[in-house]
């Protein structure tokens, strides 16, 4: 069967929303890894601070990425955009 099969109701999803959920998971899934690499850079001392711009998940990628950057001496630092539309999110060392 096909990924747009009739669900209990009789009705099926709308293709265009599918599509939209595929780009939303493979948009926070690349922009994990940015802020894993940013906080690689930084724990192995390759550089004191990077930033990584234009984060829709700012929110998330905080709650899911703060612990492990604490774990390796590294702390997330956003910086929120207006009206909610985003953040940057600057990964430095904890001790300065």
């Amino acid at each position: 069967m096909d990924r747009y099969r009739a669900t209990g109701n009789g009705t099926r999803p709308s293709p265009v929303a599918a599509l939209d959920a595929d780009a939303t998971q493979a948009r926070l899934h690349s922009e994990t890894d940015d802020v894993r690499a940013a906080i690689a850079l930084v724990a192995r001392g390759t550089a004191s601070r990077v930033a990584v711009s234009g984060l829709a998940f700012g929110e998330q990628l905080l709650a899911l990425l703060s612990d492990e950057a604490g774990a390796v001496g590294v702390e997330l630092v956003p910086s929120w955009w207006p009206d909610d539309a985003g953040c940057d999110i600057t990964a430095q060392r904890i001790d300065g």
